[in-house]
């Protein structure tokens, strides 16, 4: 039953990173800059800067992994800086009590307990002594594991 609530999860968290990954690129709906002066000096020196475009770009391919369930533990890593900015955007900068601060909390939330549920997938990035195998075996590399089924 458990697994249901991550594959629902997932896909609503993709739901939402990919039209705003590829909005960037392809636009589709207009671009927020914020209401408050510390959030559109945020933004603003993101896209002026060219970070936002790399941004976009995590969010699409973070979006598309966790759609398809290819590397979705990877993805969800590569994704986490980005959340937390998305929060610290919506909450502190656009205001505590704003509409925005829902979507900041949500998206946060969801980065965090999708990780949760995939916290078997980096265990092994967590062992205080890690000896190096070469050549790796496929065990190690996640073949020949039902690892999703967990």
């Amino acid at each position: 039953m458990m697994h249901y609530a991550v594959w629902l999860l997932r896909l609503g968290f993709a739901a939402w990173l990919v039209p705003a990954g590829l909005n960037h690129f392809y636009p589709l709906f207009p671009q927020p800059l914020g209401n408050q002066p510390e959030s559109t000096a945020l933004i603003t020196a993101l896209i002026e800067t060219g970070l936002f475009s790399l941004v976009k770009a995590v969010e699409l391919f973070a979006g598309l992994c966790l759609l398809l369930g290819w590397r979705v533990p990877l993805a969800l890593l590569l994704e986490l800086p980005i959340s937390f900015n998305v929060w610290y955007w919506d909450v502190p900068l656009q205001g505590w009590g704003s509409v925005s601060a829902y979507y900041g909390w949500a998206v946060l939330l969801a980065n965090l307990l999708l990780m949760l549920a995939y916290r078997h997938s980096y265990a092994a990035m967590l062992n205080p002594v890690a000896t190096p195998r070469w050549p790796p075996r496929l065990a190690d590399l996640g073949y020949g594991t039902d690892r999703e089924a967990r």
